[in-house]
């Protein structure tokens, strides 16, 4: 995320629970959400684009940032087989809301600005748990912050 939080952990296995992880792997049947900017932020496809296996794999060729650094990608929510799943709940999802808050009110007076448009709201982890302020700050996440080693 620009200004601080990366995303990394994701999915790791299928799940049952029909949730969709907004900052998932590049796997090939998720969904390319978006593009890294140069300032860390991400510019939403509308719509997003299904990855192929071909893409996935030119994506993670040797020499190249990983995807996941230059690319948002979303994927099924697999709960407790991520790194970032605790007591029920996704601690990812609750730490982009936390920060959505925070923005919120250091905005106070200002007219709250509605959430971004979004593909995968209806079924979105972060949106279940966190809602619009969850939403606010998910332009600003990034799975992958560090470099591959070559």
């Amino acid at each position: 995320m620009a200004g601080g939080v990366a995303a990394g952990g994701g999915p790791r296995a299928g799940t049952g629970s029909g949730a969709t992880c907004p900052s998932s792997s590049c796997t090939a049947g998720h969904l390319l959400l978006g593009i890294v900017r140069p300032d860390g932020t991400v510019a939403a496809l509308h719509p997003p684009l299904p990855v192929s296996a071909a893409f996935a794999d030119r994506a993670a060729a040797p020499g190249l940032r990983p995807p996941e650094a230059r690319f948002r990608f979303a994927g099924p929510c697999v709960e407790s087989a991520c790194r970032q799943w605790a007591e029920g709940r996704c601690t990812l999802g609750d730490e982009v809301a936390d920060r959505g808050r925070a923005e919120r009110a250091e905005r106070a007076g200002s007219d709250a600005s509605a959430p971004p448009p979004c593909a995968i709201r209806p079924t979105c982890r972060w949106w279940a748990q966190g809602g619009a302020d969850a939403c606010r700050i998910c332009p600003g996440v990034v799975h992958t912050t560090t470099v591959a080693s070559a």
